[in-house]
């Protein structure tokens, strides 16, 4: 990063980002609304984050009227304000289950209405998880040796009983290596019209381990449950490991 970058990101970060003592986070206004985040370097410009939502996240499909949305890794929720600002009546479930960062999910999300919910549980089979306690979100999936803190976890099907979802208009998922485990968890992919879907072979290119690596599981199990596919070729290159799923004609 050059020093003019790296002092614009500071100046953004003294201006735009300021400490709410209610929550003890911090907060910036991206599309009329609060994204609560753990440290004012975790700002993100929303003409950023708008360019990802159009040109990735919601490339293909943008949710609308009363769509039901489920956000697996939905983090500080800068996504799912833009939905918000678009889509208000569409119906959301964000899970995001690294604690600090669900604090400040759930303090973003208590801002729009009540369609805009959160779950720090998580979609598992396991009995109970492990995370690093750790300021960085690339922690996920590691295994932890200290420092870690244990999640509390929920069943695909249970999740879907407790909050009385009966079908899913996207399910969008960026959890850091974990997409087989949850794919896998799916007993009824007919609920489900649409994934956009993060893997993440870049990170075991690049020597992460190979537990990263997901990206050719996942097409197969969409492509065997009669999903069609499309990519995406934006010019960074870490776009060519999201995938998006329609049973739709494309």
């Amino acid at each position: 990063m050059g020093i003019k970058t790296s002092l614009t990101k500071r100046f953004n970060w003294l201006t735009k980002v300021k400490f709410d003592k209610k929550t003890g986070f911090y907060k910036y206004s991206c599309f009329n609304s609060n994204i609560y985040v753990r440290y004012p370097r975790h700002f993100i410009k929303e003409s950023e984050t708008q360019w990802l939502c159009e040109n990735l996240y919601y490339h293909y499909y943008l949710p609308k009227d009363n769509d039901v949305v489920v956000d697996l890794g939905a983090g500080y929720g800068e996504e799912t304000v833009y939905l918000h600002s678009k889509s208000p009546n569409i119906k959301f479930f964000g899970v995001e289950i690294q604690p600090i960062i669900f604090e400040c999910l759930s303090n973003t999300l208590n801002d729009l209405n009540k369609n805009f919910t959160c779950s720090s549980q998580a979609i598992t089979t396991e009995e109970s998880i492990s995370l690093f306690s750790h300021f960085s979100y690339a922690s996920v999936g590691e295994q932890p040796t200290e420092g870690y803190i244990d999640i509390a976890t929920i069943t695909w099907d249970d999740f879907l009983k407790k909050h009385n979802i009966e079908s899913i208009d996207l399910f969008k998922m960026n959890i850091e290596g974990a997409e087989k485990d949850i794919l896998s968890s799916i007993t009824n992919f007919n609920i489900i019209k649409r994934f956009i879907i993060s893997c993440h072979d870049f990170r075991a290119n690049n020597g992460e381990g190979e537990f990263f690596r997901t990206k050719d599981y996942v097409l197969k199990i969409l492509k065997e449950n009669n999903y069609q596919i499309q990519t995406f070729k934006t010019g960074e290159s870490w776009h060519k490991d999201w995938i998006y799923a329609s049973r739709e004609e494309l």
